[in-house]
């Protein structure tokens, strides 16, 4: 392996989380809106009683948040700029996951880092810029290193010692502590690759069985914990999803092909300079991106690279059920069939698409070399058993179509080429969210005493009750803008 490229697998991570935290200075100030109008009402000023930890639907609430909160509260005076920090650094877990095994398989230079510019592409700015989510980005760290100690397990093996009781706890503790509503799609990703390997006979059926108890239980605790929660939903449509489904079967086609389509085109880039164009389009884009999730699947199978490697199976089966699980969960929007492009649905579908790069990217290798799937063994790419043998060696020489390099190479440049245009379309609107913050939206928090409730709500995108009940406790506390001089909570810490 060439020396730069030891560097690359780190340094690509570290500059796409530098770029992230360069975004948000240019885009945002430390200032209170939304969802922290809502968890300061819940949550503050009291963060350390335990009667606001211990509710029935606590793993609703994503646990870490608790102790994050208060770290927050009594080290920054409830800093926005400390939570969207924590997010970023949370989303570099997951770069630099992928970038531990993309070293691992000696992914080329330039598909990793066409993987990076896609990953740190501000598809999700909305995430990124609402500090309330920073824990929905650790979450995906969290899944990424589950799946990448199951991927040296029964994958491309390089097993560590330790790491078959990280697959019997790690399932526990991140759907408990820290993956919230996202549980379901990475438990199933979980069960999903234990069937696979047991079919494979890589394992034998107790410990499958072992491994599937400890992933679907804590599920089921979570389940049981949604169950006491209640849910509030603005403009949601009454009425179960069959009859919904009888009414206007067509709005469920459209709403998940437009989500697919939005791993292309960020939603404000469309709304800002593509206005015009018929939704038909977005309906044919999204039918690529759904198409290219087919070809990778087929490659995986068809060239043997599920031989090698469990990794990009993963992330494909896990940004195909996310499509699925925001479909089933906001149909409740019809009929705006363009609500599962909103950018922050974005950090849930791109796992599949990196699933494809990567896919792309075995292959191409495996194509360039020329090898067979039984050789270099000791290299770590080819597991210990079940890539050996005459069937595993002739879907490794089966040579690359015509046609398939050509749909690869134009899929992965439509992704690449569309996520650029929005990055760049977001980072020049940034100095204008900065600017709205600055001259709208600080001066009214500041003087809420004296503002109309429809002021307020315009100001801070927050339309229900209590929006001067809980500016009040951040101005008695002197926190977040109510800081020392209404300056930056994170240098001053707030009064206490």
């Amino acid at each position: 392996m060439k020396a730069y490229r030891k560097y690359m697998y780190v340094g690509l991570p570290v500059l796409g989380v530098l770029f992230y935290l360069f975004y948000l200075h240019q885009a945002a100030i430390d200032l209170v809106y939304s969802d922290y109008i809502r968890l300061t009402l819940s949550y503050l000023p009291d963060v350390w009683d335990p009667e606001k930890f211990f509710v029935p639907d606590l793993l609703t609430r994503i646990p870490v948040n608790f102790l994050e909160r208060a770290v927050n509260v009594e080290l920054f005076g409830y800093s926005v700029t400390f939570d969207r920090v924590l997010g970023v650094l949370g989303f570099g877990l997951s770069a630099l996951i992928l970038g531990a095994y993309s070293r691992k398989m000696r992914i080329g230079a330039g598909w990793f880092t066409a993987m990076m510019v896609f990953m740190f592409s501000l598809n999700k700015w909305e995430m990124l810029y609402n500090g309330t989510g920073w824990a929905h980005f650790l979450a995906f760290g969290c899944f990424f290193y589950n799946y990448y100690v199951l991927e040296r397990v029964y994958g491309s093996g390089g097993e560590k010692k330790g790491d078959m009781a990280r697959l019997l706890v790690l399932p526990v503790l991140v759907t408990i502590g820290v993956a919230g509503p996202y549980c379901a799609i990475y438990i199933m990703t979980l069960v999903l690759a234990y069937l696979f390997v047991c079919f494979r006979k890589q394992t034998g059926w107790k410990r499958t069985a072992l491994l599937l108890a400890t992933a679907v239980l804590p599920l089921v605790l979570y389940l049981w914990s949604n169950s006491m929660a209640v849910y509030e939903y603005s403009g949601a449509v009454e009425g179960s999803m069959v009859e919904a489904l009888r009414e206007d079967p067509v709005f469920f086609l459209k709403f998940l092909l437009k989500s697919f389509a939005s791993m292309i085109f960020g939603v404000e880039l469309i709304n800002r300079h593509m206005a015009e164009v018929p939704g038909i389009v977005w309906c044919l884009a999204g039918a690529l991106v759904a198409a290219a999730y087919f070809l990778a699947l087929w490659m995986n199978f068809y060239y043997g690279i599920e031989k090698r490697t469990l990794f990009p199976l993963m992330l494909l089966a896990g940004g195909g059920m996310n499509h699925l699980m925001v479909l089933v969960s906001r149909w409740i929007f019809m009929p705006r069939d363009a609500y599962g492009m909103s950018s922050r649905y974005a950090l849930q579908y791109q796992i599949g698409i990196l699933g494809i790069f990567l896919t792309f990217a075995l292959v191409f290798q495996q194509q360039r070399a020329g090898r067979t799937s039984g050789d270099r063994e000791e290299d770590g790419r080819i597991p210990r058993e079940h890539g050996k043998g005459p069937r595993a060696r002739n879907r490794a020489e089966r040579p690359m179509a015509p046609w398939v390099r050509a749909a690869a190479l134009m899929a992965a440049a439509l992704f690449l080429g569309g996520n650029l245009m929005t990055t760049a379309e977001e980072l020049s609107f940034a100095k204008h969210r900065k600017q709205h913050n600055i001259n709208d939206v600080k001066p009214v928090v500041l003087n809420f005493e004296n503002e109309t409730d429809e002021a307020l709500e315009t100001a801070l995108e927050y339309h229900k009750p209590g929006i001067r009940e809980a500016l009040s406790i951040l101005k008695e506390n002197g926190w977040n803008v109510f800081g020392e001089a209404g300056g930056n909570t994170m240098e001053s810490g707030g009064k206490k």
